[in-house]
């Protein structure tokens, strides 16, 4: 879990990347396809036979829209936005509103201290997208509303994860749930220009594959993998070590600078995780 945190870390820099090659809606598709390749592969190698989704098949359908709107919000964001920024903001705030929503749904007591970690997680959010000068404008010009609606999408994937652990393996699901993906955004994608991808340069491909095979073929599946054996609430702690990597590769390879609320709303939201993920 910490080496694959570690390349969802990376995975900013790239998709800011891979991001200036063209439309999102292209690079999705194209991802999905590098992710489906990677666990058939695997599942291959490992002698896991396919097995049809029965009772999970809702959760897969819900978890595969979700995919798509983290993966456009993901790549629209860092797009225009700073991908340190969105690397801070998407894991420190997704723990949160996963908690949250599976203290609902799995009726979860909320202790003192899981009230107290809420609210530093939402004092950290605010301060992560420096609420105090921005207006609607700025939220979407700026790239941070796009962060906010990833770290929504993921959350409401990570809960589609803990529910489906009785149904399939956790292989299983990640090949369905980026099948799914694949077929769902193919159909609003433009097609004529599917094809254009292949005359991108070395550059594009090397971070692609970060971001493709690495993030979602190896990083991602670790993740439901984490999530179907600890739970939705543990295995999203795991998302805290995200925004050191994400940081330090993106001062290194686009020559970001590190804003003091970036620094000052990251530690809150840290220590928000680690309130809440602290034993009773």
């Amino acid at each position: 879990m910490v080496f694959a945190m570690l390349i969802w870390g990376a995975s900013w820099p790239s998709g800011k990347i891979v991001g200036e090659y063209g439309n999102p809606n292209i690079i999705m598709v194209w991802r999905f396809i590098f992710a489906t390749i990677s666990i058939a592969i695997l599942m291959s190698f490992l002698k896991i036979k396919l097995q049809r989704p029965e009772s999970s098949l809702k959760y897969i359908i819900i978890a595969a829209f979700c995919l798509i709107a983290y993966n456009y919000n993901y790549l629209k964001g860092t797009q225009i936005g700073i991908a340190s920024l969105g690397g801070v903001i998407v894991p420190t705030l997704s723990p949160i509103i996963t908690y949250l929503i599976a203290a609902n749904i799995f009726n979860t007591k909320i202790y003192k201290k899981d009230f107290l970690g809420i609210c530093l997680g939402v004092l950290g959010g605010l301060i992560l997208i420096r609420i105090w000068e921005i207006n609607v404008l700025a939220l979407i010009s700026s790239g941070n509303i796009y962060f906010i609606l990833a770290a929504l999408s993921w959350s409401i994937i990570t809960i589609c994860t803990q529910k489906s652990k009785e149904d399939l393996h956790f292989l299983n699901f990640s090949l369905w749930l980026y099948m799914l993906s694949f077929l769902f955004s193919f159909i609003f994608a433009p097609w004529k220009e599917l094809i254009k991808v292949m005359d991108h340069d070395i550059t594009f491909w090397v971070h692609f594959l970060i971001i493709s095979v690495g993030a979602i073929g190896f990083g991602t599946t670790i993740f439901f993998l984490a999530t179907m054996r600890i739970g939705s609430e543990k295995s999203s702690s795991f998302m805290y070590i995200v925004p050191t990597s994400a940081i330090g590769l993106s001062i290194v390879l686009l020559g970001e600078t590190l804003a003091f609320s970036t620094i000052l709303g990251g530690a809150l939201t840290i220590s928000a995780v680690y309130l809440i993920n602290q034993g009773k």
